[in-house]
């Protein structure tokens, strides 16, 4: 910022804007052919502190010059010439930053097929185990921006990371800017995660379908169906890397069939969805009950909360007068095979 960008913003006035006090000097010295400070605030009846700021910031404004044989004199300049003065080198700075903007952008764009090369040198390893989280997030970043035709997404585990949300909206309204088909499958407890109600709305308002389902695939993510990105038991940080034709595709199928299986995802409360839902998560609590799973790996799987898990793993007891939860996955698989309980 130069000095006359630094005298426009005097008295923290907007550059370009004028102060009352300096509005009324400039019409004043355009009533003279020149003036000394004395004698604009002998006119004005300005006092000298408002006096020297409004000169100030009229010379910085190029709308006032010192008189080149009496430098205590001031003299008017007309607002053209002043306005082609001050937006001289503004205006030479914003084409140079535009042709920077343009050199960046012809540089990075000469990138893309060195990136493609590496990118297909790097599917023919087929399968791929990346161990470090920043190096996952880089590849799914990357993968989001060359997509172009479809991106199927799995989120499973309930409700997401705010700040994780806050960091997928800028991928995916590119990605959904440049028209490709987006579906994501989130958990039945998402939906009441007031930040992930908010994503998905976000993604339906520009084209994007999201569904929820009680139980379903791991976290799994297919660009364009030729590359997926699952997770590593055991390990989130983790990620496999699946380029394998027949793999993708057999992700892709199974990615169909969650969806098929899966309800919208409403927009608003729904009362009569709200009841569809607890019912497909109690059915799912049943089921892994009869399985044998603890709380805490029906809380894990469903994406609920161990306390909710619990709550429901009571009531069902209760229902079936199940003295333990042993009894309880017993009676359930007799309740399954159709055999009377005695």
């Amino acid at each position: 910022m130069d000095h006359a960008e630094l005298g426009a913003r005097a008295g923290g006035t907007p550059a370009g804007e004028l102060t009352p006090d300096g509005l009324r000097l400039y019409e004043y010295a355009a009533t003279v052919p020149s003036f000394t400070a004395a004698e604009a605030g002998c006119t004005l009846g300005l006092a000298e502190p408002e006096l020297a700021l409004a000169l100030a910031h009229l010379e910085a404004l190029r709308l006032l010059r010192r008189d080149a044989d009496e430098a205590c004199r001031y003299t008017v300049v007309s607002p053209e010439f002043a306005a082609g003065q001050l937006l001289w080198p503004m205006e030479r700075r914003i084409r140079q930053q535009a042709e920077d903007v343009e050199r960046i952008r012809t540089t990075f764009a000469a990138l893309g097929p060195c990136y493609q090369n590496g990118l297909q040198g790097r599917q023919r390893a087929e399968v791929e185990v990346l161990t470090d989280l920043a190096d996952v997030r880089r590849l799914i970043d990357g993968l989001a921006d060359n997509c172009r035709t479809e991106a199927l997404h799995v989120q499973p585990g309930g409700a997401r990371d705010p700040e994780a949300l806050l960091k997928a909206r800028a991928s995916m309204g590119r990605l959904l800017e440049r028209g490709v088909s987006s579906r994501s499958i989130y958990q039945h407890p998402a939906r009441y995660s007031q930040h992930t109600v908010e994503f998905a709305e976000w993604m339906m308002e520009r084209g994007a379908q999201v569904r929820t389902l009680a139980d379903g695939p791991d976290r799994m993510l297919i660009y364009d169906r030729k590359v997926a990105v699952v997770s590593v038991q055991g390990n989130s940080a983790h990620a496999l890397v699946v380029y394998e034709p027949n793999l993708v595709a057999f992700m892709v199928s199974s990615f169909e069939t969650a969806w098929r299986a899966a309800a919208p995802f409403p927009v608003g409360f729904d009362r009569e969805w709200a009841k569809q839902i607890s019912d497909d998560l109690r059915q799912s609590i049943v089921r892994l009950l009869a399985e044998g799973l603890d709380d805490k790996s029906i809380a894990r799987r469903l994406g609920m909360s161990m306390r909710t898990v619990q709550r429901h793993v009571a009531e069902i007891m209760r229902t079936l007068d199940g003295k333990s939860r042993f009894q309880t996955g017993y009676l359930i698989g007799l309740d399954e095979a159709g055999v009377p309980a005695k």
